[in-house]
């Protein structure tokens, strides 16, 4: 396969992205309906067999995303691995605890990577339709999702039965009704409670708002770059804003018209999220060279092993790179752009 091929198979744009709307089991329950369920970079942890991914392959990590009109809600579920959030347009409320007692509306460029061990949900707050990226760890991000017991009961009636395997039975596309005997069982008040809570207070050093990013020493000498590093392990070489141990770290450059950083390579799997502006991606691997545009909310995730440079060829451009380790290395360069 050659590189040019490479970047042709792990390039999804923005405009392309193909929504699932029955990927859990409260896609047809009243208030939380009308969903649109994106899986980008791996299956996450989509529950039904009928969601399309765009890239199969993972490396640790798994990328998707969430778009939903005002007043739809993601139900109370809580996860075995990281999960992290980049808000890419619209205001979501993040709700979280036992009942959904805590909250925090965040919008464009927030970040926010919630703990493991914790129910949350989140909805649409405002007029405009809303859709954020999410981070998922893990290769298959722990096997799938727990669901608060009010989740399952209120998603009765509507076609949706969750096995205890984890998979979807959609019975309105025709898949037949499962006994009872194979359902999920519904969690205990005992197991609820070995579930984590945080205040509002506590949950907020886990949130990285955009107009609170702090730029830290660029890695590259060029002029006109700001680097950002917004979640990591508390011991990572950078100074992350949120520190938190998830296995994955987001870092963000941001380039004025022109500026370009040069081709480089971290030794961990990377993905780029281009968040603004229009941003030209030179890739390089044994001897081969290639390049990419990416627009506004298009994901490439960089093959492995290879390196890369940036280059903003309009306005001011802002890109994310989500790596597949919290301890990420300082990078090595190769030639400039």
């Amino acid at each position: 396969m050659s590189l040019q091929q490479a970047i042709d198979r792990n390039l999804v744009r923005y405009l392309e992205l193909i929504p699932g709307t029955s990927a859990f089991i409260d896609a047809r329950t009243p208030g939380s309906d009308m969903k649109d369920n994106f899986c980008i970079i791996g299956a996450g942890v989509a529950e039904s067999s009928r969601q399309h991914v765009h890239i199969r392959e993972t490396a640790g990590f798994n990328i998707g995303a969430a778009g939903q009109p005002p007043g739809i809600k993601n139900s109370l579920h809580s996860h075995r691995t990281a999960e992290l959030f980049i808000v890419f347009k619209g205001l979501f409320r993040f709700y979280w605890g036992n009942n959904g007692e805590h909250e925090a509306v965040l919008s464009h460029g927030d970040v926010i990577s919630i703990p493991t061990n914790l129910f949350r949900g989140f909805e649409v707050v405002g007029r405009d339709y809303g859709f954020m990226f999410s981070v998922l760890g893990g290769d298959d991000s722990g096997g799938g999702v727990t669901w608060h017991p009010n989740v399952i009961k209120d998603s009765q009636g509507y076609g949706l039965y969750l096995k205890a395997d984890g998979s979807l039975v959609d019975t309105v596309d025709g898949d037949p009704i499962p006994n009872t005997e194979e359902l999920m069982p519904l969690l205990t008040q005992d197991e609820l409670n070995t579930f984590d809570n945080y205040t509002t207070e506590e949950m907020m050093p886990f949130v990285a708002l955009r107009r609170d990013y702090h730029t830290i020493s660029s890695d590259f000498s060029s002029s006109g770059v700001k680097q950002y590093a917004l979640t990591g392990h508390p011991a990572a070489e950078y100074d992350f804003q949120v520190k938190s141990a998830d296995d994955v770290s987001i870092m963000a450059y941001e380039l004025s018209e022109g500026a370009s950083i040069p081709a480089h390579n971290r030794g961990v799997k990377e993905v780029l999220i281009n968040f603004d502006g229009d941003t030209e991606v030179c890739v390089e691997q044994d001897g081969e060279e290639a390049r990419l545009v990416l627009t506004r909310g298009d994901v490439f995730s960089v093959p492995e092993g290879a390196s890369y440079a940036l280059k903003n060829l309009r306005g001011n451009s802002f890109t994310y790179s989500v790596m597949g380790s919290d301890l990420p290395g300082k990078p090595g360069c190769s030639k400039g752009v």
